[in-house]
This record gives C-alpha cells, sequence and structure tokens, in this order.
C-alpha cells in the first residue's frame, strides 16, 4: 500500500473519530443534554403536581361525603323530632301529608319504598286556612 493510501485512511479514520466523539460530546454535555435534563425536570414536577392534586381532590371529596353523611344524619334526626314533638303537641289535630302533586313520591323512612306515587292529574285537599269561610 503506498503511504498517500494510508495517510488517507488514517484521515478518513480520525475525521469519523472526530465525528463521533462530537456528536457524543453534543449528546452528553451541549445544548440537547441540556434541554433533555430541563424536560426531564419538567416531566418530573409535572407528576409531582398532578400527584398531589389528586390526593387534595381525593381528601376533599372525602371529607364532603362524610359532611354530607353527617347533615343527613342530623337532618334526619330533626325531622324525627320535630314530628315526634308535632304529634305531642298538636295530638288528633295534626293533618297527615298529602303526596299529590310531588315531584316525586314519598320514601319509607326504613325500607326506601314509595308510600304513594305521584298524582299529576288528581288534585289534592284543600286545606282547612284555605277552604272558604
Amino acid at each position: 500500500m503506498p503511504a498517500d493510501s494510508v495517510a488517507y485512511v488514517g484521515l478518513i479514520i480520525a475525521a469519523a473519530a472526530g465525528v463521533v466523539a462530537g456528536v457524543v460530546f453534543e449528546r452528553t454535555r451541549g445544548a440537547a443534554a441540556k434541554r433533555a435534563a430541563k424536560f426531564e425536570a419538567d416531566l418530573v414536577q409535572a407528576r409531582s403536581e398532578l400527584m398531589r392534586y389528586r390526593e387534595e381532590t381525593q381528601r376533599h371529596f372525602g371529607k364532603s361525603a362524610e359532611l354530607l353523611g353527617r347533615m343527613a344524619t342530623d337532618y334526619r334526626e330533626f325531622l324525627d323530632h320535630f314530628v315526634s314533638g308535632a304529634e305531642a303537641l298538636c295530638g288528633p289535630n295534626m293533618k297527615a301529608i298529602d303526596a299529590n302533586g310531588l315531584d316525586r313520591p314519598l320514601l319509607d323512612a326504613a325500607t326506601g319504598i314509595p308510600l304513594t306515587t305521584p298524582a299529576d292529574s288528581m288534585e289534592s285537599e284543600p286545606l282547612a286556612e284555605d277552604a272558604p269561610k
């Protein structure tokens, strides 16, 4: 092999090694590596914020459900107290609740089964204070 050929091969190998070294350097230390590190840090931060948001949402709605449950229990207790007091104080003068004209039927507290069905076509009886005098 002539000396010129060896020099060309050596020059080509050196150029290829330089290109490979430049590519490796750019990927590990250059602008692309800095951008990739920034994107990775942004991704980690976004995932962290998403997890925090999910936990806060779960806590919020868990507390809301707990408060609503307590409120429903307190309301049921209030109604029982109110009806018991009304029965004791009014006695036979109490008028039964009529479900006609309601948008939905009244439910039995123990079973949850409707006591009556809504009757939009039926007119309810007038109350004593609504009656002509």
